[in-house]
């Protein structure tokens, strides 16, 4: 009879997300994942058998609990297509006054050159977000807010690229000023004539 798990695994991966964001992977011990989790290594690896697969199962929990609730809130569910892919960009920017830590599917796509075995969870993150892009694109052009020959899909691949390139200078520490003319930018690149914030706030 095998031992009866005492440890809730949401809880424990909700743990380790918030590690492997502040530490990545290779810079968090088998010591820092056990006062992360308050479960001892062994009790962990016979869930998840490596380090590896408590990333792996980590990453995949961000990417449904953070990434697609990010871009359900912001995007898919925007009453105002535009307004969502402008506030999908400042949320990222408005953390509040403690460092942030990064998202952890970007730092881990930044990390990825050490880590190829998390590649497949990187590249699904990424695809729920240039979805989300792709959608509210698509409704936007619907309602006359952009271009009628709009390339949705290029577009979208672009805006993630933007997004992503965000997020590396929000961990970096760059100045709000600087990250909000990127949000600018990205705003601009989708043809719309709505590119100020100005303008957005007083709609």
């Amino acid at each position: 009879m095998g031992r009866r798990q005492l440890w809730d695994r949401d809880e424990v991966l909700a743990s380790a997300m918030r590690l492997f964001r502040h530490r990545g992977y290779a810079g968090a011990s088998l010591r820092d994942i056990e006062e992360a989790t308050g479960v001892h290594p062994g009790s962990l690896y016979r869930t998840f058998r490596s380090k590896d697969g408590l990333f792996h199962a980590a990453l995949a929990a961000y990417n449904e609990r953070v990434v697609r609730d990010r871009v359900r809130i912001h995007l898919l569910e925007a009453a105002d297509p535009l307004a969502g892919i402008r506030s999908f960009f400042t949320s990222a920017i408005e953390t509040g006054t403690e460092p942030d830590p990064g998202c952890l599917l970007t730092n881990t796509a930044v990390e990825s050159f050490t880590l190829p075995q998390a590649a497949a969870g990187v590249h699904h993150g990424l695809a729920v977000i240039e979805s989300g892009f792709a959608d509210v694109l698509t409704r936007a052009r619907h309602r006359g807010d952009t271009p009628p020959d709009l390339d949705v899909r290029a577009t979208a691949a672009h805006l993630l690229a933007l997004y992503q390139g965000l997020l590396v200078l929000v961990r970096a520490g760059l100045p709000r000023t600087t990250l909000h003319s990127v949000t600018d930018g990205a705003m601009a690149s989708i043809g719309s004539l709505r590119t100020s914030r100005k303008q957005d706030d007083h709609e």
